[in-house]
This record gives structure tokens, sequence and C-alpha cells, in this order.
């Protein structure tokens, strides 16, 4: 009973946690626009709701889909309560999800090609250097896992390892603010939740 308890005030203490996280969205800054045009690179953060994904043009005219996640949650679809306490109050194994796409990336092949739904996005632009930097890295921790890949078709994504655990300090927000750091652009928030905002 002590334990229930426990677990009790847990839940209740996140909850809280949340609906103040609600109140302050999280702003994504431009960066500067670059010239020539050829050096940009195009770039949205699609809200899902609860997380989010990165997508990134590519200089084909395709575009790679990229979020971060608990493995079990998320790679393995494993969603019982037990795995929502893990995920929320432990370190978990981490999982990158990836998936290629047509493009190119406009807010309107995003929702016809992206087969989860999207409350909000937000697009900009890019250093083009940066974002094949972090593109090439990520593609790295993929291909570094490809023999453990699993599919799940709810998340419309590809997941694969990734080397650094889960943790309610280091989800999928909070990851995919940090990606959009190293391509240049500034990140004003607590990330902590799915509620994203560009400020230019």
């Amino acid at each position: 009973m002590a334990r229930l308890r426990q677990v009790v005030a847990q839940v209740v203490a996140l909850a809280a946690s949340g609906i103040v996280a609600a109140c302050a969205a999280t702003y994504v800054v431009a960066p500067p626009p670059l010239v020539p045009a050829e050096a940009q690179a195009p770039v949205a953060v699609l809200d899902h709701g609860r997380h989010s994904s990165l997508v990134i043009g590519l200089p084909d005219g395709r575009m790679v889909r990229y979020a971060y996640g608990d493995w079990r949650w998320y790679a393995e679809g494993t969603t019982g309560a037990a795995e929502g306490y893990a995920a929320l109050f432990r370190e978990t194994p981490g999982a990158l999800g990836r998936r290629v796409l047509p493009g190119p990336l406009t807010a309107e092949t995003l929702r016809e090609q992206v087969h989860v739904g999207i409350e909000d996005m937000v697009l900009l632009d890019v250093d083009a250097a940066a974002a094949q930097r972090v593109v090439d890295r990520l593609d790295g921790i993929a291909e570094a896992g490809r023999d453990r890949m699993v599919t799940n078709q709810a998340f419309d994504l590809d997941f694969f390892p990734h080397p650094v655990p889960y943790t309610r300090a280091h989800n999928s927000n909070r990851v995919l603010a940090g990606w959009l750091r190293e391509m240049g652009a500034e990140v004003e928030g607590d990330g902590l939740i799915a509620d994203w905002r560009l400020r230019r």
C-alpha cells in the first residue's frame, strides 16, 4: 500500500509539472537568412501531441524524419502502465526513429507523407552544412544499430538503438531541441512538452 501511495504521488507530481510546462511554449528562433539560397536547408518540427519529430530536407529533394524516445514505448509499442512509469521515472534504453520520405519539404507534403497525426508544425531554414552534419551523425547511429531495427507503423518510423538512455530530462522534445541547436537555431523554453512556436 505504501508503494502504491508513492507511485500515485509521483504521477500527481508529474501531472502538476506538465500543467505548469503547458503554460510555457518552447520557442524556436530561426538563424539569420543565409546567402546564397543553396546554403540553406528546410527543416520542420512536427508536434504530434505528446512527442515531436524533426524533418530535414535533403539536397536531392527528399526529406528524412527523425524522432527520439524510449525503446519499449516507441520501438516495441509496449505502452502499459509499467512501461509508462519506467519511461517517466527511470533511465531506460533510448531509440532513434528514422524514415526517408519523397519530399519536397513543404507543409502540404508533410501532411500527405507523414502517416501519423500532426497537431502543429514549425518550418524554418537552417545552414545546409550544419543540417548535413546532423543527418550524417543520426544516420550513423541508425547504421550502427541496423541489425536491431524495429518498424513501428503506429509512429510511421523505423527504430534503431540510441546510445544515450531515455530519461525525463532527456526526452523526445529535449533531444529534438538539441538537434535544432546543432543546426544554428536558438531554442527558448523548457522543452518538456511538444508545444513549439517560431520566433524570428
